[in-house]
């Protein structure tokens, strides 16, 4: 299919970079030095422009009038199914009003550079950050300072460098805390709570969460309690391994993420080891996998959906209002979904 063949009304900057498979900041560049392009890549863009009849002029209008139409969205990793959920609301909220650009803050994926770029020139009017840690955090906080660019912070735990913009998240203690102190309730004492990688704020609350609610019942922390692996199912895997070589099994694993969970799940089936008879797993964000696991997994709810509207809606604000002095942080309900992966211990 041809360019032209789609149907596109107005084009703007967003379907030029979609379509040459680069990003906003290079087909910027195209258009204002096209000196500082390799000559493939501006052959590839300026092809794309006549195809779709894209107009220069359009995109310097935008910038007299300070309007690029463009929200940018930033995750940790666009293929985690609860990024997915989380999109879904922010699109059903923005999308009458704004096209939306994503990209990652994973190391290695993310171009701190043209990021910034990005920002500094005003190509976007405004950012929601689905990653609690950003490896241009600072710099982020000297645009902010310099171009009063709203942002807002949505799902995780904000760092302390950016705990100055306006978040929407639950309250990821209370969410650790509830769901260990079901399993204490069913009777599990000998619990191990699967973490993320030291320092990690985005499963730190949990952990502290655990703690608490298991010093709470006077259960004693022993060594191992806690165990830090990559949020992922790899990660899982791995942690399962570690678990099921001690001498004295855990009767029940809680996990800092779904991912880790059905890692462990999957190993523990390997082994042999029954679940829920044997060994209770928990995982925590209700992912749409945690449901078709086998057996389904326990886990703790986070409303994806209702984060991407809230999410949304804030940055509306701050766009259209920006000097509302509403609450910084906006906190959603979360609730246990219990499942068969975990059982009152035998």
């Amino acid at each position: 299919m041809r360019f032209r063949e789609i149907l596109l009304t107005n084009p703007t900057i967003v379907e030029v970079a979609k379509l040459s498979g680069v990003s906003i900041t290079t087909v910027s560049r195209c258009l204002n030095a096209p000196e500082k392009v390799g000559k493939k890549t501006l052959a590839k863009v300026r092809r794309v422009i006549e195809e779709i009849n894209f107009s220069p002029n359009m995109l310097a209008q935008s910038f007299r009038r300070g309007k690029t139409n463009i929200i940018l969205v930033v995750v940790h990793e666009i293929g985690n199914p609860l990024f997915a959920e989380i999109l879904e609301g922010i699109r059903g909220v923005l999308d009458s009003r704004y096209s939306i650009v994503l990209t990652e803050s994973r190391p290695g994926v993310t171009d701190t550079n043209s990021f910034i770029d990005m920002l500094v020139a005003k190509q976007v009017e405004g950012v929601i950050l689905l990653c609690s840690t950003l490896p241009f955090s600072k710099k982020l906080i000297e645009v902010n300072k310099s171009k009063t660019l709203p942002i807002v912070i949505g799902l995780e735990p904000i760092s302390d460098d950016l705990r100055q913009f306006p978040s929407v998240h639950i309250n990821n203690y209370q969410a650790a805390h509830d769901a260990t102190q079901y399993l204490i309730t069913s009777g599990h004492s000998d619990i191990v709570f699967v973490s993320g990688p030291k320092h990690s704020y985005a499963t730190k609350d949990r952990e502290v969460g655990f703690s608490d609610a298991m010093q709470a019942a006077g259960l004693k922390l022993e060594e191992g309690a806690i165990l830090h692996s990559d949020l992922t199912s790899n990660g899982g895997v791995n942690a399962g391994m570690e678990i099921c070589a001690r001498t004295n099994m855990p009767t029940a694993i809680f996990c800092a993420n779904d991912d880790m969970a059905l890692g462990v799940l999957s190993f523990a089936t390997r082994r042999g080891i029954k679940v829920p008879e044997d060994l209770s797993i928990m995982g925590f964000d209700d992912t749409r996998y945690a449901a078709i696991a086998n057996p389904p997994l326990s886990t703790v709810l986070q409303p994806a959906r209702d984060v991407g509207i809230s999410a949304a809606k804030r940055l509306l604000r701050a766009i259209d209002s920006p000097d509302d002095s509403a609450v910084k942080a906006e906190i959603l309900p979360h609730r246990l979904v219990i499942r068969n992966s975990t059982a009152p211990r035998r």
